[in-house]
């Protein structure tokens, strides 16, 4: 097997300008008959997100006489009333996310460098850590801990905030990677609420409640469950259902006005609020079980608050368990119904719904109303110089399907203090919904990039628009497989999330990146890992740059399922900043999941005598498929230099055979 490793270049050092892609790109472009026409563009307009004001939605959880959850019904079996008026379901959806067995921790996981949105639906939750002491705080990171490792699917997402800090450090926006979570979760220490005044406090959490309910009724999809860890909400939920319209409205209501509007957008949009009291059942003096007065107001609130949105307190018990069980099954199992709300007055007030299930015997459990908008509706809109489909997709905080996509973005050394992130984006092709005219397959594409950093900081959004004009022959060909484009955007070192969004002006897709940009003006550095293939070179690809700063020997592919009569090429670069003769050693093997190596290609480099700029290091093995047998692998690709004879740097990049 070692010999089926072959040079692809050779193992250069580049001093100079690295190699461009442009002119395979042209020539793939020129070669499949498309005009294309557009720009690359940064723009400064930060997302905003659109919602629905008279519109309400709901879910539903129907159980038979047992308990048992009740599948297969349809919007027929269901009535809504409000205000004791029948309002006809506007739209509806069954929700049926299967539930994963426990599963044991691991060690972490080789995580695929493709993301894509082309997977089955999982569940959404956001993980808030309020204020609280911190010997609290290490039992809410202990309970949180066995949440992600025993009780989040594989195809689940969630985010990390901390409540009175934002986001900041110890937050981590939605992903599906575990130990992202994990380490956001872990570096929660907790703070302490008797820093502020009563009213203070109270300020506070309305602002970050607010701020988060805004943000959660802007995401798509169904069910949204907030895991609240908090030793006390200031807040009183059913205060504000209870309430006559004069104590809401006015000059001097009686209610935080922001409080309001939180409440309002939680229960008009699904959003299901699981308070959990991380004390659970201790000795301490406000502990539940010593019926303190106050600490009964404190459970009361935990307990309105989840009552009112549809979720559950979790308060004086150790339990967790059992607590973690049942918020899975709710939002696991459901139905999603929508209806147009026929209340005219904006002015807070709680109004009365009852969700009515027609076939005998079931019993169905939603939220008991939901509370009214106060003022006028705020209409947002997309910026003109955007589709509405793609803009709508990037500024949503989760991976939205529409355009089937996969992703790919790697961090390559670049001239300046930022790093080159090489970006590549493969859509289906049978889903680009474009028209045939004068000849031609027509129709406007955009792709739309936004990224956020670990502190919230948004950066320019980037868009790319092109027209495309197919013959009908590279059309059919696109169409059987998929489209391709590459991009790129520098960023500086630092941990980042990136929203990539590709469709038209109808339908659109997006996928949520997490992306690590090293420090390359360290000693010594890898580059991310490039792979591209024979087979992937036959995708239609294009670029809307001049020109592509990342010196790759061939089209990035997002594929990393390979048939055995194709040939990989393995790009990556090593960065030395030091100047004392050494020897640069770079190897490239390939392991079954067993950790059995099959594979190993390795190559030696003297370094440069008193070189001019930093020596960059390119290494481009082939690998041919031919002997491998079918199943799942891991590339590696490990740098080392004779300096630092301990010390190596790795990337993995797993792949399949078929």
């Amino acid at each position: 097997m070692t010999r089926r490793f072959n040079e692809f270049r050779g193992f250069r050092l580049k001093a100079e300008a690295t190699r461009r892609l442009i002119a395979l790109i042209a020539t793939l472009a020129a070669a499949s008959g498309v005009l294309l026409g557009g720009q690359a563009a940064p723009q400064q307009t930060p997302p905003t997100f659109r919602g629905s004001v008279e519109a309400v939605q709901l879910t539903v959880i129907v159980t038979d006489g047992a308990g048992n959850p009740v599948r297969g019904l349809s919007e027929d079996d269901f009535e809504i009333i409000e205000n004791r008026v029948a309002r006809p379901i506007t739209t509806f959806a069954a929700v049926d996310i299967p539930i994963e067995q426990a599963r044991q921790p691991a060690p972490a996981p080789v995580i695929s460098d493709v993301l894509t949105n082309d997977r089955p639906q999982g569940r959404l939750y956001v993980i808030a850590l309020d204020v609280m002491v911190p010997q609290n705080a290490l039992r809410t990171r202990a309970f949180l801990r066995q949440f992600i490792e025993k009780h989040f699917g594989p195809n689940d997402t969630a985010a990390v905030i901390a409540m009175a800090r934002g986001l900041r450090d110890s937050g981590q926006e939605f992903t599906s990677n575990t130990h992202l979570l994990l380490q956001a979760i872990d570096k929660f220490g907790g703070s302490f609420a008797d820093e502020w005044s009563p009213r203070e406090r109270e300020k506070n959490f309305i602002g970050d409640f607010k701020s988060l309910m805004q943000y959660m009724a802007s995401l798509r999809g169904g069910r949204k469950a907030l895991i609240l860890f908090s030793e006390h909400v200031p807040v009183d939920a059913y205060a504000v259902v209870q309430a006559r319209p004069s104590q809401l409205t006015g000059l001097f209501s009686d209610f935080d006005t922001d409080f309001v509007e939180a409440l309002s957008l939680a229960t008009r949009n699904s959003i299901a609020i699981y308070p959990i009291d991380p004390r659970g059942l201790t000795t301490d003096l406000t502990a539940p079980e010593s019926l303190n007065p106050t600490d009964l107001n404190t459970r009361a609130d935990l307990g309105s608050l989840a009552a009112v949105t549809g979720g559950f307190a979790f308060t004086g018990s150790n339990n967790y368990t059992l607590a973690f069980e049942r918020l899975v099954r709710e939002n696991s199992s459901y139905y999603l119904l929508g209806f147009n709300s026929g209340v005219e007055q904006r002015d807070g007030r709680f109004v009365g719904v009852e969700v009515r299930v027609k076939r005998p015997g079931l019993v169905a459990r939603s939220v008991q109303g939901y509370v009214s908008p106060r003022g006028r509706p705020r209409e947002q809109r997309s910026p003109s110089t955007v589709l509405a489909a793609t803009w709508d997709a990037v500024t949503s905080g989760i991976t939205t399907s529409g355009l089937p996509m996969r992703v790919y973005a790697a961090p390559f050394k670049s001239r300046g203090k930022d790093a080159t992130v090489a970006i590549t984006i493969e859509v289906a092709g049978s889903k680009l919904n474009l028209i045939q005219q004068d000849g031609a397959y027509r129709g406007v594409f955009e792709v739309i990039f936004a990224v956020t950093d670990v502190k919230k900081k948004r950066w320019p959004i980037w868009r790319h628009r092109v027209a495309l004009a197919l013959k009908p022959e590279t059309y059919e060909r696109v169409s059987r497989g998929a489209m391709r484009v590459i991009s790129q955007m520098p960023l500086p070192e630092g941990r980042y999330q990136l929203r990539a969004s590709a469709g038209g002006a109808a339908v659109a897709g997006s996928v949520v990146y997490d992306l690590v940009v090293p420090d390359f003006g360290e000693d010594f550095s890898l580059s991310g890992v490039a792979l591209t293939s024979t087979q992937a070179r036959e995708t239609f690809t294009f670029s809307p740059h001049k020109q592509i700063d990342v010196g790759l020997p061939g089209p990035p592919t997002t594929v990393r399922e390979f048939s055995r009569d194709d040939t990989l090429t393995i790009f990556a670069e090593a960065y030395e900043n030091r100047r004392k003769p050494h020897v640069i050693t770079l190897a490239l093997t390939l392991r079954d999941e067993t950790g059995r190596v099959l594979g190993t290609h390795v190559m030696e480099r003297k370094s440069p005598g008193n070189p001019k700029e930093a020596p960059v290091y390119a290494f481009a093995p082939t690998l041919s498929l031919a002997e491998v047998p079918p199943g799942r692998y891991i590339v590696r690709v490990e740098a080392r230099s004779s300096l630092d004879q301990r010390k190596s740097v790795v990337r993995d990049v797993p792949v399949g055979v078929r």
